[in-house]
């Protein structure tokens, strides 16, 4: 065990040969001990046998070797800061934290074996075949042969940096072994580049980011989605992107000059990402700690402790049930309006600093018209000659994005600013991000948390507008300053309390619907309780009851925040229509 691990974190090809070998002497004491084989599996060779379902061999042995997270943590990590310069050894096994940006490359046949010069079979399988070995481990040099019995097939995608995770993840989870922490460091100290990786694939491209090709094994590439983020476990290597252009090209007999090679990880493992992120000890004061969570987002929205709830509510929301029809269930959308001339200047500021040191991935979308009007900068993914190019909001489930329109002035919208705005009004209302291929265009589910900036109420539609009333009229805001130990608490109160179990008693849901019935019996001028008004009333009682711990509703959640939504209510138009003020 202690030896094979150590083949796995130092010669990962020779655990690979070992398993592989093992797998043929079985075969070989199989095949002699019983003659009953069929005859359809005699003719088959043994080389075509042993690498029946090897990938998931291979696998399941370097998964029960890396099991412990203190083996894990001895791997050496490309993150955000990492440049081809920086990279670990070709050949290394090696962590990438990553969003599967792009997952159009494909598939490709390779050969899984190759036979060497003294008659052994090598397996060239996990980026073997790209990565020039030290052939005296294996037998002697490689020689070409025409069997192409032995062909496998394997996916490409193209994976990057998790768009817009916060410092505090990459500083608790990129544990280092001690060489890789001194690259990083002095990467970080000499150069200003933003990012690595192929042009236009990365979301937000001010953030330093890498990306890269992951070639994937197996039935593994048939779970993995856009946008999908995993711990991805690999040995690192090296490719040539070919277009079809190219292929066209080398088919008919023209020369074709090779692209230069992109890093390329021949992915092993593709782990679920944990956060360091503590649950909340349900023996804790939570409601304290609720407390002076709202109490400093009250500060932050210059003394509205109304609007100060909502935002709690919307950093809490998150889609827990998808209805057949498409309805999402779970998320809030929340418009923080300002009355014109309010805001404290530094307020937007001030919000993505607090919201970015609570929630694991975060990202600040400033919506201006010259912005929307440009076509360099998309909201939505686009193919552009082969390539998936990434929008703005092409990011991982959970992200909280806060939409700044407070500068957006007046101007005119071309077609592509209103593509822009339709995109991003489409995502927040449905919770589905366009992606824009040469022939059709499809629609993919998001899971995105948005809160909206403006003055007065915003162009973009949201789930819920909140006319923020500031008691405090300073030209900038006095923010205490938190300690890390608070900070903590409060993630691991969002953190626990958004994944909590939750369920409505049939009494509630009784209580809901005599409630339901009762106002639209009051409703005046049409004024009444709508359908969607209760759709709405009922997701946001389910995060404030989550908000105070509770795992069911009950009916002083229910009735809570039925007078929190009467008040805003009261401070907008008096229209409303499906739970927008």
């Amino acid at each position: 065990m202690l030896a094979d691990l150590h083949t796995a974190l130092t010669a990962p090809f020779e655990l690979i040969d070992t398993l592989y070998q093992r797998r043929q002497d079985e075969l070989r004491s199989s095949s002699s001990s019983s003659q009953r084989d069929s005859a359809s599996t005699s003719r088959l060779p043994r080389s075509t046998l042993a690498l029946s379902a090897f990938d998931k061999l291979v696998q399941e042995r370097f998964a029960n070797l890396l099991e412990a997270e203190k083996n894990l943590d001895q791997l050496p990590l490309i993150t955000s800061t990492t440049t081809p310069s920086t990279l670990p050894a070709l050949g290394s096994l090696v962590r990438f934290r990553a969003m599967v940006q792009d997952t159009g490359y494909g598939s490709e046949l390779y050969r899984a074996t190759r036979s060497t010069s003294n008659g052994q079979e090598m397996v060239v399988m996990f980026g073997r075949d790209e990565v020039q070995v030290n052939t005296h481990q294996s037998g002697g040099v490689v020689h070409e042969e025409e069997d192409y019995t032995n062909l496998q097939e394997r996916q490409s995608f193209y994976i990057v940096s998790v768009p817009g995770e916060n410092e505090w993840v990459k500083l608790a989870s990129d544990k280092q072994p001690l060489q890789n922490s001194v690259a990083s460091l002095s990467l970080q100290e000499g150069s200003a580049e933003t990012g690595s990786g192929l042009p236009n694939k990365y979301p937000i491209p001010s953030e330093r980011h890498f990306g890269c090709i992951a070639k994937i094994y197996g039935e593994a590439a048939d779970k993995i989605k856009t946008t999908d983020v995993y711990d991805f476990v690999g040995i690192l290597g090296e490719t040539q992107l070919t277009d079809s252009f190219d292929e066209l090209a080398a088919q008919s007999g023209a020369a074709v000059a090779p692209s230069a090679p992109i890093p390329a990880l021949h992915v092993i493992l593709t782990l679920p990402v944990t956060y360091p992120i503590a649950p909340v000890d349900k023996a804790t004061d939570y409601l304290t700690l609720r407390k002076e969570l709202v109490d400093h987002l009250t500060t932050l929205l210059q003394g509205d402790s109304d609007a100060a709830e909502w935002l709690l509510l919307a950093l809490l929301a998150r889609i827990h049930l998808r209805h057949p029809t498409g309805l999402a269930l779970g998320s809030l959308s929340l418009n923080l309006a300002y009355p014109l001339g309010t805001i404290a200047p530094d307020t937007s500021e001030h919000l993505i600093q607090f919201i970015s040191s609570l929630v694991p991935r975060s990202t600040h979308l400033s919506i201006t018209i010259p912005i929307l009007n440009s076509s360099s900068t998309p909201l939505a993914p686009r193919t552009i000659e082969e390539s998936l190019h990434a929008g703005a909001l092409q990011l991982a489930s959970n992200t909280l994005v806060l939409v700044d329109t407070l500068s957006i002035g007046q101007g005119q919208l071309v077609d592509t600013g209103v593509k822009n705005l339709r995109h991003l009004a489409t995502t927040i209302a449905q919770q589905k991000l366009t992606y824009e291929f040469p022939y059709a265009s499809f629609d993919l589910e998001t899971d995105l948390g948005f809160v909206v900036l403006s003055q007065g109420k915003a162009i973009i539609p949201t789930d819920c507008v909140v006319y923020v009333q500031p008691q405090t009229t300073t030209s900038t805001l006095k923010v205490p300053e938190i300690s890390h130990v608070k900070l903590s608490e409060w993630r691991s109160f969002l953190h626990t309390f958004k994944h909590d179990p939750f369920s409505v008693p049939e009494s509630m849901s009784e209580t809901i619907q005599a409630d339901f019935v009762d106002r639209r019996s009051k409703s005046v001028g049409g004024q009444g309780m709508t359908q969607d008004d209760l759709v709405f009333r009922m997701t946001a009682s389910r995060l404030m009851a989550l908000s105070f711990g509770r795992e069911e509703l009950g009916v002083e959640s229910w009735v809570r925040t039925g007078e929190l939504d009467d008040r805003r209510k009261e401070r907008g138009p008096q229209t409303v229509r499906g739970g927008t003020a």
